[in-house]
């Protein structure tokens, strides 16, 4: 690569690893597969939507909007934006398709999947380009549907996932006038630190004071530490509404953790919001988040409708897995060691035949025309159940020698019919 070789933009990623790919596959069916068994429909929208959109509906005055949004005019003098996240693009669709409107409001499920975009400062698992999937209930305002969906969280991350140390943590932000009523109290407490705070700090004071329970600023977790939870001064309806979402959690044996910082960075919310954490994410902890924002379709353009969902970060997710996987054996794979000197082309030929017959393993091939100590090498990164060896001995004995990756025990000049054997096992 010379000096003047044009390169990727800052912040964006080429997707080129075979074990990232296939963990990205192996995502995308268990969302599907989810997605079915609790009747959400999938909804695919474009990355390209009207500004105003987003001006509208996430808020004019937040950092996305402000800061974060690719934004340009068209030659129609049009104001265009890449999509920053799902939700109002879905709600938008929604309304333009008259998808929940028929004669009334119709209770209605969508997942949606696809690229993001935002202008931040890229970091370990933030790009400006992500993937986010998501999912939408819009017409349900019963305390089952809040449930439905942690439920689906759960058991996309616990049971499908099986991602260990990966933490629920719920709050409730209340309706319109809670949250005015606790950002005064916020602001009473931290206009007389205002000098102690950054120019962004003071701005987010002046417009949304709550979001800065999410502050990483330990002076303000210092200042607000003995600020009553907001959950504790809600309406009588939303803590009503948030004891008995507390009620059922529990009996249903999901745990969570009351977290009162959880107040989420955009301004459609109301009363139940929660994020998915995980540790290993340093202070950018969350993977998944989302809540209830009953206003939202009537400030893009409809009537009142109720609504929840959440989003999660794909990438984030595929990091936490990746990590998991790494000393994870695939097991419906097999890596070939094709060594033969007099015919190579007859390990190709072989490896092709077993393509043929077992369509649900993958068979790896190494590189040939190294020696059989850097193919070994190869074969071990790609993590196989077996290692299958093809040399000039077991071509012209039509036999085969396999080892198992999880024992070491090689057995050498093996039938074909032996090798079928094995094979029928992880062909599933």
């Amino acid at each position: 690569m010379t000096d003047d070789t044009i390169k990727i933009v800052r912040g964006f990623k080429d997707i080129y690893n075979s074990s990232e790919l296939k963990l990205l596959d192996n995502f995308k069916t268990t969302i599907s597969s989810i997605t079915k068994q609790y009747g959400i429909n999938e909804l695919r929208t474009p990355i390209l939507e009207k500004t105003e959109l987003f001006n509208r509906s996430i808020g004019s005055t937040t950092e996305i909007v402000n800061k974060e949004m690719y934004t340009f005019e068209d030659k129609n003098a049009d104001s265009l934006s890449l999509r920053p996240e799902g939700t109002v693009s879905c709600v938008r669709s929604a309304l333009e398709n008259n998808l929940i409107f028929d004669r009334g409001i119709k209770r209605k499920k969508y997942w949606y999947y696809g690229p993001m975009f935002r202008r931040e400062r890229p970091q370990k698992g933030r790009f400006r380009q992500f993937d986010q999937f998501g999912i939408e209930y819009f017409g349900f305002d019963n305390i089952n549907s809040d449930l439905e969906i942690i439920f689906f969280g759960n058991r996309l991350f616990n049971d499908e996932c099986k991602i260990d140390g990966i933490k629920l943590h719920l709050n409730s932000i209340g309706n319109e006038e809670d949250r005015l009523g606790y950002g005064e109290k916020i602001n009473s407490l931290l206009s007389k630190f205002k000098k102690e705070l950054t120019e962004e700090q003071q701005n987010t004071l002046t417009r949304n004071p709550i979001r800065l329970l999410d502050a990483k600023s330990e002076k303000i977790k210092e200042i607000l530490q003995d600020l009553p939870n907001l959950v504790d001064i809600l309406s009588t309806e939303s803590k009503k509404r948030f004891e008995s979402l507390i009620e059922k959690l529990e009996q249903s044996h999901i745990k969570y953790t009351l977290d009162n910082s959880i107040v989420r960075g955009l301004d459609y919310y109301n009363d139940t919001v929660f994020e998915w954490k995980h540790d290993s994410l340093g202070s950018q902890d969350a993977i998944c988040a989302g809540g209830r924002y009953d206003g939202l379709v009537k400030k893009i353009g409809g009537v009142d409708v109720p609504a929840i969902g959440f989003a999660a970060g794909v990438e984030r997710i595929l990091m936490i897995l990746s990590k998991l996987s790494q000393n994870n054996i695939q097991e419906n794979s097999v890596a070939i060691i094709n060594y033969s000197t007099e015919d190579n082309f007859a390990g190709l030929a072989i490896t092709e035949s077993l393509r043929n017959q077992f369509e649900k393993i993958s068979f790896y091939s190494t590189d040939s025309s190294s020696n059989i100590d850097k193919q070994y090498k190869q074969a071990e990164q790609i993590k196989p159940k077996y290692i299958l060896f093809f040399g000039d001995e077991e071509i012209k004995s039509n036999t085969y020698t396999i080892k198992d990756s999880r024992d070491k025990v090689k057995k050498e000049k093996i039938s074909k019919n032996e090798l079928i054997k094995i094979f029928d096992k992880i062909n599933k």
